[in-house]
């Protein structure tokens, strides 16, 4: 979003709606004197005058947007503020985008969750299959089963994170690593993965990533500030620091790629979050099958944060009770967090341009705040 453009409206959160073709992602303002709402508010205030928040956060309960606000800074030496609109790196919350992509096209036939990666890769983006990849499936790289390098551990990853590359360059870097365990046995987060896999939409769809990206996820759900760019996110989006003052290195979006390259907004992310409920992402069984665990998370959890299993592209856990689905993304100079609880029509989502936020703990102390007021209206009834 281009510095100086207007800020969008808490009632204006998704796009507007017509009397002829009313969209069923609409959402309203919290009713005034809604008490979560003043507590969500003033929970931010104190994170944003302790200094422990720059970014933009949304937290949207059954259409009701409780809180839509935002702190800090999206670029520290042009003095330009974040604003609840403003565009941020998504990192890791790009998995769930990937996944669905996946099985998007898989109930398309284009492809099998079972079938071998190098059916798919060989001999666009590697000459030969290793003998390591033979049993790697579809299913293992989008759950981080396959064994396959995180390419954040190559010891050359951030210092070759700012240059452009392409994306059969990007695989060479770790096709002939040896695998972290054997296909199946174990879990092990893997970037190179994501990586493959955005390799397999691209060569089973004859399209670049960003494009089927907008053609099947952000285009017919009108997520008009999500999008996927081999270089920068649009103008104006927030730069990012590892440290309040302290400026991280620019990332180059071919480097970032399918694993934590996508861009967008927290109206964009909550909207994201409610199209599943709605049945408008993928049918009701697709949806279904992406939420549900795939393998089970390490005994610290899957992401270090508390989880048990990991589906496709969420982590699966539950809070006080209730069902919770979300993702963490961290990468140089950003923090995200988006939370969903399915049962519940709960979205929060926390962006932030400075790496060392909390992001997971603001998160989960907001969805707290939106259960326990949502649990407190059910016993009053």
């Amino acid at each position: 979003m281009p510095p100086g453009a207007p800020a969008i409206a808490a009632s204006a959160v998704t796009s507007h709606t017509t009397t002829h073709n009313p969209d069923p992602l609409a959402t309203v303002p919290a009713p005034r004197g809604d008490r979560t709402a003043a507590a969500m508010r003033e929970y931010f205030r104190d994170l944003a005058q302790r200094k422990q928040f720059s970014g933009s956060v949304l937290v949207v309960r059954r259409g009701q947007v409780l809180l839509r606000t935002a702190a800090g800074e999206a670029d520290e030496e042009r003095h330009i503020p974040n604003r609840p609109d403003t565009v941020f790196r998504l990192a890791s919350v790009t998995k769930q985008f990937t996944s669905m992509l996946m099985l998007k096209l898989r109930d398309r036939g284009l492809l099998g969750l079972d079938d071998p990666i190098c059916r798919h890769l060989v001999p666009a983006y590697i000459e030969t299959c290793p003998k390591a990849w033979r049993p790697v499936t579809i299913r293992q790289i989008l759950t981080h089963t396959s064994g396959i390098v995180n390419i954040q551990d190559l010891p050359d990853f951030y210092a070759k994170l700012s240059q452009p590359t392409t994306t059969r360059a990007l695989i060479q870097r770790f096709v002939h690593r040896p695998l972290d365990f054997r296909p199946g046995t174990s879990w092990k987060y893997s970037n190179g993965g994501y990586v493959l896999a955005g390799a397999i939409i691209q060569a089973v769809t004859h399209k670049p990533y960003g494009t089927v990206l907008h053609e099947e996820i952000t285009g017919p759900l009108h997520l008009r500030h999500t999008g996927y760019s081999r270089g920068n996110p649009p103008a104006g989006y927030a730069k990012g620091y590892f440290t309040v003052g302290s400026p991280a290195p620019p990332t180059n979006g071919s480097q970032a790629f399918s694993a934590t390259g996508i861009y967008s907004t927290v109206d964009d992310i909550a909207r994201w979050d409610r199209s599943f409920g709605a049945d408008l992402v993928a049918p009701p069984a697709t949806v279904k099958q992406a939420f549900t665990p795939q393998a089970p998370c390490p005994p610290n959890g899957c992401l270090t944060l508390p989880s048990t299993s990991y589906a496709f592209g969420w982590a699966v856990d539950r809070l006080h009770g209730h069902r919770l689905r979300y993702h963490h993304g961290l990468l140089q100079g950003y923090a995200a967090m988006n939370m969903y609880l399915p049962d519940d029509d709960i979205e929060v989502v926390v962006l932030s341009n400075v790496q060392e936020t909390d992001t997971y703990g603001i998160g989960r102390d907001l969805a707290t705040m939106a259960l326990d007021s949502s649990d407190a209206e059910r016993s009053s009834r």
